[in-house]
Parts: structure tokens; sequence; C-alpha cells
């Protein structure tokens, strides 16, 4: 009778456990893996990122070599329940320097839900001149002082020269160093007449054109601007050269 008594007490014991772990409260870590049942991965952050800045690149028409590289991925999201959509927008344009910020802003069920940011670097690569050596101010640049190098960019097309064609009737406008790359900024056209050299001044007024003989007060290049003196009366006046014998008044 004892022995059937102490199994009875140890049938019941068993059986209140039982039930005393079937309802054992949730812990905080699972509420909050049923409260955020979806997860945006940092892998997939990155790839929409990446995806946003190469459309902005074709966008833009550049096609030459590049490279998109990964300064910092966002962490992963935890996300409730509910349809989700994701923007991708650059609050800048693309630049060859500098860090790349990609804005990614997540809704769920239509409605904005949280921001996280992905940065790249994009890497530029050209073929571009290059000075074989240094080239010297004002000597007009020849064929074999130059040579094509792929090179990595800073800026769009135009800044950094491509053929040799961009060189024609231009130098210098300060010593390059060998192996540095050729920049448009770099050079300047030519002197076409020195200081004293007399001139042909032009002027228009009300759309008739007067000529006048002078003399340069600076020495000239096609495009510039410099101070002439009229011959006859003496006057100092401000034009854009023309070419080596013709000074167009400002006016």
């Amino acid at each position: 009778m004892i022995e059937l008594k102490k199994i009875s007490l140890a049938i019941l014991f068993f059986l209140w456990s039982g039930f005393f772990c079937l309802f054992m409260p949730a812990t905080p870590k699972a509420l909050a893996a049923s409260a955020y049942p979806q997860t945006i991965s940092s892998e997939r952050f990155v790839e929409l990122a990446r995806q946003k800045v190469e459309s902005q690149l074709r966008e833009m028409g550049e096609t030459r070599r590049h490279e998109l590289l990964l300064i910092r991925a966002p962490q992963p999201m935890k996300l409730p329940p509910g349809p989700i959509i994701c923007e991708v927008e650059l609050p800048q344009a693309v630049k060859f320097s500098g860090n790349v910020p990609v804005h990614l802003r997540v809704f769920v069920n239509g409605k904005f839900y949280r921001r996280t940011v992905c940065y790249y670097e994009v890497a530029v690569y050209d073929k571009i001149l290059v000075a074989e050596h240094d080239l010297m101010l004002e000597k007009p640049i020849q064929p074999t002082d130059v040579r094509l190098e792929e090179r990595r960019v800073e800026s769009g097309n135009g800044r950094y020269l491509t053929k040799m064609d961009d060189l024609a009737g231009r130098v210098p406008a300060r010593i390059i160093r060998a192996g540095s790359a050729v920049e448009s900024a770099m050079l300047q056209n030519p002197i076409v007449f020195d200081v004293g050299a007399p001139l042909t001044i032009v002027a228009n007024y009300h759309g008739v054109e007067v000529k006048t003989d002078g003399l340069a007060m600076q020495r000239g290049r096609v495009g510039g601007e410099v101070r002439v003196r009229n011959v006859r009366s003496g006057k100092v006046l401000r034009g854009r050269v023309i070419d080596a014998k013709t000074v167009e008044i400002i006016s």
C-alpha cells in the first residue's frame, strides 16, 4: 500500500512537471522573432545599392572600365510581417573620388519603416596621355613626348586628354613632370604676339564695325584677353585676341 502511494505521487509529480513546461512563457527572443519574422540581409542591400550606381553610370553615358569598391555595407534589417518595398536613391551625382553614399528606404505595408546607407567608391579607368619626360613651359608637345596608358581617372570625360589631336596647337601652361597624366587645364594656346606688337583693333557699335591701329600692351594668346593702346587716341582698351594681328574690343 505504501509502495502504491509512492508510485502515485511520482506519477502526479511527473504530470505536473510536464504541464508546467508546456505552459512556460515565451522568451523575449522568441517574441521578437514572431514580431519581426522577415529580414533583409546585408548582401541584399549591397546588391540593390550596386545596381543603382551601375544604372546611374549608364545614364551618365559612362562606358569606360570601372570598378565598384564596397566601403561600408548596411547591417541586416529585421522587419514586421507584410509586403516589403525598398527604394534606392543617390543623394548626389556619382563622383570618381571619395565615397558615394546610396540611401535605401524600406517600407512595410506601404508605410515607411527604416532607412539605411551603403557606401561605395567608384574607380574609373581610361587610356590617357602621359608625359614621357618633363614637358617644358611654352614648348610645343610632339607625339614622342607622350604615351597612352590606362590610368584611374578622377572626373568625367574632358579633363584628361586621350589622343594627340587634343594637343594640337597648344603648349604647357606649366612644367608637366614625367609620368604625369596630361590634363586639359595644364595646356594653353601659344603666344601669337608680344608686347609692343602692331595690331588691328576692331570694335562693333550697333552693328557697325570700326577698325583702327593699336599696340599690344601684353603678350597675347588666341582667345585670351589683353590690354591694347589705340594709336590715334592713346586710350588703353581691353580686347579678345582673334589672331596674331587682330584684337576685338570687349564692350
